[in-house]
């Protein structure tokens, strides 16, 4: 393996800023190879697709996903041979913007026209990544492509983040929908930005001009792949006047620290991207300027991430059925993909954006537990500093990084959701601060409280359930990054009056999605206490849980002290038993002690539309929701089917 690659000013830089290690910094010139190795010959020779990246004659990168075998064609085909030479014989559409580039004069000037691909078998997650320039290159009127490659740059890639499919050859009708290839826009047409929103797989060009060839680095190209779940790359859109500039982030996931792709846009913002859609052969090519963001500006766009790339749409071409690939399988998406993150916009949309308290650091201590049911647990925090906590129903951020994380792991087999886990999680608040009549406002509070499940195979969950004693004993503080209030049944009243609540309404939840409606009625209760004549509601609360899960509505308990007549409400309960019959009959006999027949009544069975159906005077009820995604899905349909206005709907999400 000859030694050919030095790292470039921007790739330290990117290395430095995100504490690549110096003995990996070292180590990269040795992973990269100039001659070709004859397992990556052997590999691309089979290749029935491949992705590739060349310049236009304004030095615009632009990628594509030619097909390197076709049913109808022998000839098409990768064929490797000595001294690093690459021929590919490859079918594209005419409007491929990757083949209109090579039409064009080369970039630098010269003969010399650069190239960078990424080998990907999308069966077994294999990639490797190749670089050079190109010394022959023909395109014919249909778009098919003979290219002699001639490579300089040899690197194996991980198979993270790689969606596993199954592809066969079709022969499509290429048809182009948008056009920006020759002249500059920056808005996107609905179609293209569906595609973004849905792809789990992106394909990312990026450049570098080497201005010191002494120092060992050369100009190049690279292309990588880029993946996740599907809206892993979030996109939005700036409006001034009728001038729109569309947007697409690009989170980074953890991957093997070398930074090559963000280390040249570091150098040249110019980036060219590709969005392949499986499903409908459609071909997404977006060329951009882009920039890296770290730490608090990342932090600022996207909650959860300290790194990420920005790209502000330049040009795109948009071709419909451009893909002569149709998908033959159900896809496998990466075990590694971490969670999909949103933009803080985004949040604030749906209310889920987190206040910082300050700049000064809060910290949470455990310092006592209450178990609710066998998975069930609230768990109360005392907060190093008070905060004004958000209206009953909002939520708080954890972060326990500072106790659980173990440093940078390029791969986890045993558990690859560890690999991206930033230890933060984000929990409904089941505690409402104190209400001073006085001030007819809620108090800032130093103690907070949170009720968890215990997830099978969660990592936060099963920590909390298993170290509670220890995190209290020893006083173990976690930060506490802020709050938030998207999901309440409260509004503020005007200066010097109480919250106020709808006068009617239905809550569904199931399971520990009825935290937010602990902290609900917590708060309803105090102030119809305080000022009586200021709160007025009746509540109906449908509850669906398993086993002894139901014993979480003991919170609602009939209060010391009676409450106005105004305030009513009626729970009616739905237990699905699956396990021990003991265990919940046992809970069903402890919540009739507790509660009168007029105040809660119990089913062994599941939810059903009649039951939202039978709820007195229901169109004239706010409806809030909260609980696993099938259920509310459900929820929806019913409340469609019962005519409820969607503006009535108030519906809680747990993917933030």
């Amino acid at each position: 393996m000859t030694q050919v690659h030095s790292s470039h000013k921007g790739e330290l830089l990117l290395q430095e800023r995100r504490n690549t290690p110096q003995e990996v910094t070292d180590g990269i010139p040795h992973y990269i190879s100039r001659d070709m190795p004859q397992p990556h010959a052997d590999f691309f020779a089979g290749l029935p697709y491949l992705p590739l990246a060349t310049l236009d004659q304004k030095g615009q990168p632009w990628v594509s996903l030619l097909i390197t075998k076709s049913d109808g064609d022998p000839s098409v085909g990768i064929t490797v041979s000595g001294e690093n030479t690459t021929d590919v014989l490859a079918e594209t559409n005419p409007f491929d913007p990757f083949a209109r580039a090579l039409q064009q004069a080369p970039a630098t000037g010269d003969a010399k026209r650069l190239f960078a691909g990424v080998g990907i078998d999308f069966n077994n997650r294999r990639r490797n990544k190749i670089a050079g320039s190109i010394h022959k290159a023909n395109v014919d009127a249909t778009g098919k492509i003979q290219l002699r490659l001639s490579s300089d740059q040899h690197l194996g890639n991980c198979p993270k983040y790689i969606t596993v499919r199954k592809l066969e050859h079709i022969q499509r009708r290429a048809e182009l929908s948008y056009d920006s290839f020759d002249n500059s826009t920056s808005a996107l047409p609905a179609d293209a930005k569906t595609v973004v929103e849905r792809a789990s797989t992106v394909f990312l060009a990026t450049k570098h001009t080497a201005q010191d060839t002494a120092s060992g680095t050369q100009t190049d190209m690279g292309v990588n792949h880029r993946g996740g779940a599907p809206g892993f790359t979030r996109i939005y859109e700036e409006h001034d006047d009728d001038q729109v500039t569309t947007y697409l982030v690009l989170p980074d996931h953890s991957g093997n620290r070398f930074y090559q792709s963000l280390g040249n846009i570091e150098m040249d913002p110019q980036v060219g991207l590709v969005f392949p859609d499986f499903a409908t052969g459609d071909m997404l090519h977006i060329a951009g300027e882009s920039e890296n963001l770290t730490d608090d500006d990342a932090e600022a766009l996207m909650p959860r991430t300290n790194l990420l790339t920005r790209i502000k749409v330049t040009g795109a071409v948009m071709v419909k059925e451009g893909l002569n690939l149709k998908l033959t399988s159900e896809e496998q998406l990466s075990p590694y993909n971490p969670p999909v993150r949103l933009l803080r916009q985004e949040l604030e949309q749906m209310g889920h954006a987190p206040l910082a308290e300050g700049k000064a650091a809060i910290s949470a201590t455990l310092v006592s537990t209450q178990t609710l049911s066998d998975s069930i647990k609230t768990f109360n925090f005392r907060l190093s500093s008070p905060i004004s906590a958000p209206l009953p129903g909002g939520f708080g951020v954890f972060d326990f990084s500072g106790l659980l994380d173990r440093g940078y792991s390029h791969m986890n087999e045993a558990n690859p959701q560890l690999v991206n886990e930033d230890f933060v999680r984000t929990w409904t608040l089941s505690s409402a601060p104190q209400f001073d009549p006085n001030r007819n406002a809620f108090r800032a509070t130093d103690k907070v409280s949170v009720t968890v499940k215990r997830k099978p195979g969660g990592l936060m969950s099963n920590v909390l359930h298993d170290n509670a004693s220890a995190l209290a004993a020893n006083t173990l503080p976690v930060a506490f990054k802020g709050t938030g209030a998207g999901f309440t049944c409260f509004q503020e009243g005007p200066d010097g009056t109480a919250p106020t609540v709808p006068p009617k309404m239905l809550w569904i939840a199931g399971g520990v999605g009825v935290t937010p409606f602990m902290s609900m009625w917590d708060g309803i209760v105090q102030i119809a206490k305080a000022n009586p004549d200021q709160m007025s509601t009746d509540i109906v609360l449908l509850y669906a849980g398993r086993g002894d899960d139901i014993n979480v509505l003991n919170h609602f308990r009939p209060p010391q002290g009676a409450l106005p007549d105004h305030v009513t409400l009626r729970i009616i309960a739905f237990q699905s038993v699956k396990n021990s019959l003991t265990e919940a009959q046992s809970a069903r006999d402890g919540l009739r002690q507790k509660f009168s027949d007029n105040v809660l009544r119990l089913e062994v069975r599941g939810m059903e539309i009649a039951n939202i159906r039978s709820v007195a005077n229901l169109n004239d009820r706010e409806v809030f929701m909260c609980g696993p995604d099938s259920l509310m899905m459900w929820c929806e349909t019913s409340l469609t089917e019962l005519n409820v206005e969607e503006s009535r709907r108030h519906r809680e999400s747990f993917i933030f």
